[in-house]
């Protein structure tokens, strides 16, 4: 708006001063007028670039506003998990937990189960809007906890063949299938399978969704599993609502997000566990 101001303010006086010109042979007096609306163009001009200076700084006030504002949701965030961390009866070093829930404010976390071998936290919104639910079991053994990760990926294996495929994205490829009024669609991300399922009624655009997981995972990254991890999406008939599931294996540990919010802030949740 600053250079529109430059470009225009110029033309504005040269058009007075052109016609100042033209009357001064005609009528010497009209000097007096002429330079008293070059004399109120100029002011129009300070004017002008004093409020588009105020502009400016309200903007960047608004700016550092919202910025203090988000330092703030994730400090109270941070707060709330450090509190609910110290309440919970498993080992420390081997409590996970959520830090940032995206597109929420105020966030209460509830404990809901509490041993020295599992846990299960709630969190939901200051209006109780339901956010996610967050778990972590110890199991006997590390095999064990590989045999329970094993059960819950039955079936739900990336498909070998390549009918179906898709590219979605920074090499991957992604294979649909259809089977018994479903559709599904699943890729694998190093340790990471990633399964979108909904009613082929529904028409659901599986890729679509599947690169916008993919495009936002190439720059946030997923807890590391031992050895894998899953992230399940299922959307229930008419396709307006989400339930993700996403569950991996650390050693002799289980952990798990359950949340009915989009893939994405699924993903977020996930990748802010610490």
């Amino acid at each position: 708006m600053t250079m529109k101001k430059s470009i225009i303010l110029p033309c504005v006086l040269g058009s007075f001063l052109v016609a100042a010109g033209c009357t001064s042979d005609n009528n010497a007096d009209n000097d007096q007028p002429a330079d008293s609306e070059t004399s109120q163009v100029s002011d129009n001009q300070d004017a002008e670039a004093d409020s588009g200076t105020t502009a400016e700084n309200n903007g960047s006030q608004e700016d550092n506003s919202s910025e203090a504002e988000t330092e703030e949701n994730e400090e109270t965030s941070n707060g709330e998990t450090s509190s609910v961390r110290k309440q919970l009866k498993m080992q420390q070093s081997a409590v996970k937990l959520p830090t940032s829930f995206p597109n929420v404010e105020n966030v209460e976390a509830n404990i809901e189960k509490n041993s020295d071998s599992a846990y299960t936290v709630s969190y939901q919104s200051s209006s109780g809007e339901e956010i996610a639910t967050f778990s972590g079991t110890l199991y006997d053994s590390a095999e064990d906890a590989s045999s329970a990760m094993n059960e819950f990926q039955s079936g739900k294996e990336v498909p070998s063949y390549s009918e179906g495929a898709t590219d979605i994205g920074h090499g991957i490829t992604g294979y649909g299938e259809g089977a018994a009024g479903h559709q599904y669609f699943s890729w694998q991300e190093g340790n990471w399978l990633f399964s979108i399922s909904s009613l082929t009624q529904d028409e659901m655009d599986q890729p679509s969704i599947a690169k916008k997981m993919v495009e936002y995972l190439e720059n946030h990254m997923l807890p590391a599993p031992d050895k894998t991890g899953a992230v399940l999406v299922d959307y229930p008939q008419g396709g307006k609502q989400v339930h993700v599931d996403i569950r991996w294996q650390e050693q002799d540990k289980i952990y798990r997000l359950k949340t009915d919010r989009v893939p994405l802030d699924a993903l977020a949740m996930t990748v802010s566990v610490k």
